[in-house]
C-alpha cells in the first residue's frame, strides 16, 4: 500500500510546472550543437555580431543567421542593428535561463 502512495507522490510531482516546461525548451534548442555554441559564446561574450560568430564557428552567415531566428524567436537572445549588422545578447528575463547559463560557463 505504501509503495502505491510513493509512485502516485513521484507522478504528481512528474505534473509539468511552468519552470519544467520552460527548461525542456530550452533543452530542445540547445540539443543542437551550433545553437549550443552560439548561447555560450554570446553569453560569455555579451553580445556579438552574425558575422563574428560565423568566423569562430566557421560556417557562413546564413546558417549562423538561422539558428540566431531560432534562439531570437525563443526568447534566449534580442538583435540589435548596428548599420548594415545584427549584433546578439543574451536576453535573460527568467531565472531559469540564467542558471541555465551559468552551467553553461562551467
Amino acid at each position: 500500500m505504501t509503495e502505491k502512495i510513493g509512485l502516485t507522490k513521484i507522478k504528481q510531482n512528474l505534473n509539468s510546472s511552468e519552470a519544467d516546461m520552460i527548461l525542456t525548451d530550452i533543452f530542445k534548442l540547445l540539443g543542437d550543437k551550433n545553437r549550443y555554441r552560439i548561447m555560450k559564446i554570446i553569453s560569455e561574450d555579451k553580445e556579438l555580431c552574425v558575422g563574428d560568430l560565423a568566423k569562430i564557428l566557421d560556417t557562413s552567415m546564413s546558417a549562423v543567421s538561422q539558428h540566431l531566428r531560432i534562439l531570437e524567436m525563443s526568447g534566449l537572445i534580442e538583435g540589435n542593428r548596428r548599420g548594415q549588422s545584427m549584433c546578439y545578447k543574451p536576453l535573460l528575463t527568467h531565472p531559469k535561463i540564467k542558471e541555465v547559463l551559468k552551467l553553461m560557463k562551467q
